[in-house]
């Protein structure tokens, strides 16, 4: 079999006369990787006029290679050169005929047509004295174990590095030149062996319109020998033209004495990594548009609910000023006696109606505020709290006689200072004024866990009650269970704690029935040194009803 074609016999039979008088020991194979030529060196070399070498077309089985390391080692080097790869000088023992072992250094280096195309290799043999203690035929132990590793090791480099999938891995000399070239190198980026090997690393650089590299090739090669490693982002090229966003990691190999012997470089197609990252930062950014959209929404009722806040605190309450200034005036012009008496109860009237309005507006400015105002939590004992509440009704109902029955390990609480002050404030007041007619009157208040680090309280009086089937506006602003001629009040107290207990995240709701008294529960958030605790002996606790 002949590398070269019939029309050029002439050149041909001289350049088989050349291969076969040359002074080394040589085989030629094609770019199948089978063997097509052994010259007449080799055949000495083996000792004898070619009996000593095997026949066929598998170059191993023709040099009698028979150990399997060195074997695996040659293949490999054969398979890199016909990829147009170089490999390192191998030493064998050619076995070819069993009398007559050959230890040889190996070289193997790729064929080119003058059009640069691979078409085969050349397998050229170098006689290396065997070691004289040795046994003919037998290897020392010890070195072959350690050669046998060496290429197992080799070997399984070359497997990792070539099967790497969207990486690759492949070296580059001290002035940043390709100095070997892998599969994987070869599938990310699309060149071949023989068009890259020896090219300076920035050819593997392509700048796009409007886009730059963090780093030049040069800089990122400078900076890793002289710190041990670099990392570098950008624009990859393949050999079809297409570009890809690469992250390529540069590491410094030195040798035993610490000098710089050249560089791996592994290299990664991180383009989808980067659309997503681009798609995130979009959504990122759509999020904030539309949050900071939303937020302009609320901000603009926001401003009129201040706007309306303002309107009621100075405009509304100024009417109400004038009307009872003009009611005292009235009486002061009258004439008679009984003239004056009349008008002062209408004036009194007047009077009554314009502090209830102004109450009123009051509790709706402070109903309005507590869903703005920043919360400000702290632990509070609420067994502070709820003293601090039964003293203030005491004094807001004086004529009431009411018995208190308090559970003695109330825990902590969570929360803020004076919401949570105004809560108990109000659910103990409407305790209090509800039960004002029993005999005895009496106001239970307790707590059990809840669970998930909260606590359930309850406010229990045997009061009045009320039909819960009919009360579905109990925790509205201004609505009334009973008549304000038999209760006073504005119908405000229960929606102020609902509107507390939600913005402490917690849950309100009643359970009573008409003349047997009401139930009050709310949940509130313990405080975490407290958690854990329990409520004390049942029998020291305050029974609540079924909520």
């Amino acid at each position: 079999m002949s590398l070269l074609s019939a029309a050029d016999a002439p050149s041909a039979e001289m350049q088989s006369l050349f291969f076969d008088s040359a002074p080394y020991a040589a085989l030629l194979l094609d770019a199948q990787g089978e063997v097509v030529a052994i010259n007449r060196a080799l055949r000495e070399l083996c000792g004898q006029s070619g009996g000593g070498l095997g026949e066929g077309s598998d170059p191993l089985v023709v040099l009698g290679v028979r150990d399997e390391a060195s074997a695996e080692a040659l293949r490999m080097r054969i398979e890199r050169a016909l990829l147009g790869e170089a490999s390192p000088v191998l030493e064998l023992v050619l076995l070819g005929n069993p009398r007559v072992p050959v230890h040889v250094r190996a070289t193997v280096g790729a064929l080119q047509t003058p059009a640069g195309a691979l078409a085969g290799a050349c397998l050229s043999l170098e006689p290396v004295a065997a070691d004289v203690s040795a046994v003919p035929g037998v290897s020392d132990s010890s070195g072959a174990q350690a050669d046998e590793a060496l290429i197992k090791a080799e070997r399984r480099f070359h497997l990792m590095a070539d099967a790497l999938q969207d990486s690759c891995i492949f070296f580059v000399d001290t002035q940043g030149k390709i100095s070997d070239w892998s599969e994987s190198a070869h599938r990310l980026h699309g060149f071949t062996a023989g068009q890259i090997v020896g090219m300076p690393l920035s050819v593997l650089q392509v700048a796009l319109p409007g886009e730059v590299d963090e780093l030049s090739s040069n800089d990122a090669v400078r900076l890793a020998r002289e710190r041990g490693q670099w990392e570098v982002h950008g624009w990859r090229r393949r050999a079809s033209g297409e570009a890809f966003w690469g992250h390529t990691l540069l590491t410094a190999l030195r040798g035993e004495d610490g000098t710089v012997e050249g560089l791996s470089c592994i290299s990664r197609d991180m383009t989808v990594a980067r659309d997503l990252d681009r798609v995130m930062n979009d959504l990122n950014a759509e999020l904030e548009r539309r949050v900071s959209e939303r937020v302009r929404q609320y901000l603009v009722p926001n401003h009129d609910l201040d706007v309306f806040t303002h309107h009621i605190t100075h405009d509304l309450r100024a009417p109400l000023r004038h009307i009872n200034t003009f009611a005292g005036l009235i009486l002061e012009n009258a004439a008679g006696l009984e003239a004056h008496a009349e008008l002062a109860r209408y004036r009194e009237g007047l009077r009554a109606a314009t502090r209830r309005l102004d109450n009123m507006v009051e509790s709706l400015l402070s109903y309005a505020r507590l869903g703005r105002i920043d919360l400000h939590p702290v632990p509070l004992a609420m067994t502070t709290l709820v003293h601090s509440a039964i003293e203030r009704a005491r004094r807001d109902h004086p004529g009431v006689d009411v018995s208190f029955i308090v559970q003695e390990d109330l825990p902590a609480v969570l929360g803020d200072p004076m919401m949570l002050g105004q809560l108990v404030n109000s659910v103990i007041d409407n305790a209090v004024k509800f039960s004002a007619r029993a005999r005895p009157a009496e106001v239970q208040i307790g707590w059990s866990p809840d669970g998930d680090g909260r606590g359930q309280f309850f406010v229990v009086d045997n009061g009045v009650g009320f039909d819960v089937s009919k009360a579905n506006n109990l925790f509205l602003m201004f609505a009334r269970q009973h008549h304000s001629i038999d209760f006073p009040g504005d119908g405000t107290g229960l929606a102020i704690a609902q509107r507390i207990v939600q913005r402490h995240n917690g849950r309100i709701w009643a359970d009573s029935s008409p003349k047997t008294g009401c139930a009050l529960y709310f949940t509130l958030p313990l405080d975490g040194s407290q958690a854990g605790s329990s409520p004390g002996d049942q029998d020291d606790r305050p029974v609540a009803p079924a909520g």
